[in-house]
């Protein structure tokens, strides 16, 4: 097993692509990972979890086995960017049906993106989350499309960007 503790020694995309080399297609250093993302403390938690985001861009599958436990995880982290990183992967990766309760991961982004106090790229990823699952569940649209309104005023421009462009894109009720 590599050493990723030792490994992970700066922030750099460098660094992070040799980690993702590491991790390759195999599950059980996956899982090493995933664990060291959530049992480290900043900044070695960050990096893993960075790592994690990369190797699922290369293999998508790798973080099916954990999603459940990994929305447990992030619900709880204290780590913007744990969750930023969690949230980018399973926004562009995930096939929500396949969470057993997609109910939990819903309400955090709703609780996310009310939340001034959540850092912009959370807030950022959790539009995109909820967007998706819109798709599934049309009933949402009113309220999402509300908390969209209502936001956009205390935000940064980005985030009003993101923001304007998915009030467009969702169906009028």
């Amino acid at each position: 097993m590599p050493d990723f503790e030792a490994g992970l020694y700066d922030s750099g995309r460098h660094t992070a692509d040799m980690a993702v080399e590491a991790v390759g297609n195999d599950p059980e250093r996956f899982a090493h990972l995933l664990n060291i993302c959530f049992t480290s403390s900043y900044p070695l938690n960050m990096r893993s979890a960075r790592v994690i985001e990369l190797s699922c861009e290369k293999n998508p599958a790798l973080i099916l086995p954990y999603l459940d436990e990994v929305i447990e995880k992030i619900a709880v982290s204290t780590n913007g960017g744990v969750r930023r990183g969690f949230l980018k992967t399973l926004a562009n990766l995930v096939d929500f049906r396949l969470l057993k309760d997609n109910g939990t991961l819903l309400q955090l982004s709703f609780d996310w993106l009310a939340s001034a106090k959540e850092p912009i790229s959370v807030r950022y990823y959790c539009i995109t989350l909820i967007e998706k699952m819109c798709v599934y569940e049309p009933d949402l649209i009113p309220e999402f499309r509300s908390l969209l309104e209502f936001s956009l005023p205390e935000s940064s421009p980005g985030f009003q960007n993101k923001a304007l462009k998915t009030l467009k894109r969702l169906p009028k009720s």
